[in-house]
């Protein structure tokens, strides 16, 4: 070929693998940072962190977008790649470089939502991978509960946490992160206070979206190498060439759906993985009422239909002020109008598809999604 096919931009190509080659130097210098700015951040404390933790394709990157926009909150963004392990240094280091402004340009994923360099990214998963063996091996279960513990990773992750809280001049953390469904008990051990959101769509909408996905994240990798490489560094493997099972715990469905994979069954794959995962966390909530009250509930379709009643939820679940919940009603509500309808397919499958392995699940799911909100006490 004359002419190659390039995706993935410099930075990420070169740069990023060639410091992920060099697997103690991203936490030793993330120590180093912290012992340096400790007078900073001494005082600051991230008690009340939001996680947005739905499967993906499930309306989570614009709830993470809506978040972003209010001043309490911070989160990792596209300009932090790959610098992801010293966030103070390299923010302040960013904000002094002469950039031209950024122009907004849909981002890879062709869903017509468009981003710049400072828009909000999920990159969380990198920190899980690295200070918790096998995660995302099949063969492993996922779960983290209540009774696991990393001292190290701990000590590491609240320090990351406040680093950004200091150099952005925000009071809360926030993260869209996919894989937290099998993490709750323990991140809710962690930090008692925090507020978890779960983004759910209707399973034969969210299941004909991952599909999309795959066969776009296909074809791109197809085209240039780099980029399936590039998702699995940054921990994402729900579609593409390195797409790999999420084991939540019970090993017979975990091989049950690798053999749908295997046999080019995506809807049956995506459509028990979905019921896997959101199925576990129901379990898990029905027995830990302090979790459950910690966990929202969001349904997709409810929110497009409804956005301002739904956003009034997600306010009161997150105990924002008076002034960050209209805000947040208000924009939100115009950002759901104004979006393109791309950005919210509804899916060409039909119930009948996906119902043998979600039905009961999106029964159940869809109760949850109308519970009214925990407010501010």
């Amino acid at each position: 070929m004359s002419h190659r096919v390039r995706h993935v931009p410099f930075a990420q190509r070169r740069l990023a693998p060639l410091l992920a080659r060099f697997r103690g130097l991203g936490p030793r210098l993330a120590r180093w940072e912290s012992a340096a700015v400790m007078d900073r951040i001494g005082d600051l404390e991230s008690q009340t962190p939001v996680w947005i933790c739905g499967m993906a394709r499930s309306g989570s990157t614009i709830l993470l977008h809506m978040l972003d926009a209010l001043p309490s909150f911070t989160t990792h963004r596209y300009s932090d790649y790959p610098w992801m392990w010293t966030p103070y240094w390299w923010n302040h280091l960013y904000a002094r470089l002469p950039l031209a402004p950024a122009r907004k340009q849909e981002r890879a994923h062709r869903d017509a939502i468009e981003v710049t360099p400072q828009s909000p990214e999920a990159f969380e998963e990198m920190f899980w991978m690295h200070f918790f063996s096998g995660r995302h091996d099949p063969a492993i279960s996922q779960v983290l509960d209540g009774e696991t513990h990393n001292e190290e990773f701990q000590r590491f992750f609240d320090q990351h946490q406040r680093k950004l809280l200091a150099i952005r001049g925000a009071r809360r953390y926030l993260a869209k992160a996919n894989y937290q469904l099998a993490r709750l008990g323990y991140l809710h051990r962690l930090y008692p206070k925090a507020r978890f959101v779960i983004p759910v769509r209707n399973p034969r909408a969210q299941v004909d979206s991952l599909i999309r996905q795959d066969d776009l994240f296909c074809r791109l990798n197809s085209e240039d190498s780099a980029v399936g490489a590039h998702m699995a560094r940054i921990g994402h493997f729900e579609f593409g060439a390195q797409k790999r099972v999420f084991n939540m715990g019970d090993d017979r469905e975990t091989q049950a759906i690798a053999a749908a994979f295997s046999r080019g069954d995506r809807i049956e794959a995506y459509a028990r993985q979905w019921a896997a995962q959101y199925g576990y966390a129901l379990q898990r909530l029905a027995h830990d009422p302090a979790l459950a009250d910690a966990c929202l509930w969001l349904e997709h379709e409810r929110l497009c239909r409804s956005p301002r009643t739904e956003l009034a939820r997600l306010a009161a679940h997150l105990h924002l002020d008076a002034s960050d919940a209209q805000r947040l009603q208000e924009q939100g509500a115009d950002q759901i109008h104004q979006a393109p309808t791309s950005a919210f397919e509804s899916g060409t499958l039909t119930n009948d598809e996906t119902a043998p392995w979600t039905s009961a699940v999106w029964t159940s799911v869809q109760e949850w999604a109308s519970r009214p909100a925990k407010g501010a006490g």
